[in-house]
């Protein structure tokens, strides 16, 4: 795994307690890694590859003063998660 996507093991291991949008994400990765502080898209873009392992949820738009944007949900495959936020894991690989 190239160096810029150490944390995906970070990634999964928030997502075994519950599911978090392409933003939460990216602020956990930032507050545990210094020097590595990707954009939610590119959190999008790099999970997006690792299919086998993660899965995206729901889509919803987001509206802001400026614009709407997609954000996505990211939970792991075989999860079921709470429908509510905060999207606690309901069942997986761990229960």
């Amino acid at each position: 795994m190239p160096k810029k996507n150490q944390w995906i093991g970070l990634v999964e291991k928030l997502l075994k307690n519950q599911a978090m949008s392409s933003t939460e994400l990216a602020y956990r990765i930032k507050q545990n890694y210094r020097r590595i502080s990707p954009h939610a898209r590119d959190v999008t873009l790099v999970l997006k590859n690792f299919s086998n392992k993660f899965q995206i949820i729901e889509e919803t738009t987001v509206s802001s003063t400026i614009s709407n944007h997609q954000v996505k949900l990211w939970g792991l495959k075989g999860y079921i998660y709470d429908s509510k936020y905060p999207h606690f894991a309901l069942e997986g690989a761990d229960f």
